[in-house]
């Protein structure tokens, strides 16, 4: 397997990206999956893909963030970020995925197509605060920062060796996939382009994909719509 960019950058585009997807949540409040799928369809997810320099090394997660928004064509009003010591949810959820995007060398689109950003922060807020309550109340502010750190680490860390293994990292629709992954896939579609072509919401794409709602039970507007922009029967899609 050959990677776009050597190792020794991968926590530079870590941190950039997670920290693009921790100021577009709290600063510019974007929903993570929207800003996600912006950054995949303006393109820019494709600079990190091929190595590109300058998405890698050369840019803030600050940067990055208005870099995807005027690809966009979106309008936004320039805000002071405001980190946390111990770093959000979004920001490892950032780091995860790029991590996957590096051990796989998959393309963000696909990886998101298995990979729940929602989820991830789900998990990771009840995990923190089981952790923050095992913490003893003696430690310094400083120590306990550097603690949440360490915890959202060793978090984002499990989340990719999950992903990994679970066998999604092949990339070749062979895993579980669904019937309407399969044959999107087919068509050459990222999630984004069916939700255009069909005109159904992209989170209920990924929803039916990601099996978090079941697609044999939706309406039957909704699969003919689907079946039209995939070409295909609709019994094919459930």
């Amino acid at each position: 397997m050959t990677h776009a960019y050597d190792k020794i950058c991968l926590e530079r585009a870590a941190d950039t990206l997670g920290r693009m997807l921790d100021y577009s949540s709290y600063s510019l409040h974007y929903d993570i999956s929207t800003m996600m799928d912006l950054f995949i369809a303006s393109g820019t997810a494709a600079l990190l893909e091929r190595g590109d320099i300058r998405a890698i090394a050369g840019m803030s997660g600050v940067e990055l963030a208005y870099e995807v928004l005027e690809r966009s064509g979106m309008t936004y009003e320039r805000t002071q970020p405001r980190y946390t010591k111990g770093l959000s949810a979004e920001y490892w959820c950032g780091n995860a995925l790029t991590h996957i995007q590096w051990e796989t060398c998959m393309s963000f689109d696909r990886i998101m197509a298995a990979f729940s950003a929602q989820a991830f922060i789900s998990e990771y807020g009840r995990s923190r605060l089981s952790f923050l309550d095992a913490l003893p109340l003696s430690i310094s502010d400083e120590e306990r920062s550097a603690k949440i750190r360490s915890f959202g680490r060793q978090f984002a860390d499990e989340a990719v060796a999950k992903y990994i293994s679970s066998g999604e990292a092949s990339g070749n629709g062979k895993s579980g996939d669904t019937p309407l992954k399969k044959m999107r896939i087919k068509n050459g579609l990222s999630q984004s382009g069916l939700a255009k072509a069909s005109g159904i919401p992209l989170r209920t794409i990924q929803q039916y994909e990601q099996r978090q709602k079941d697609i044999s039970k939706a309406r039957a507007e909704y699969l003919i719509a689907l079946s039209r922009a995939l070409s295909c029967d609709p019994s094919l899609l459930i």
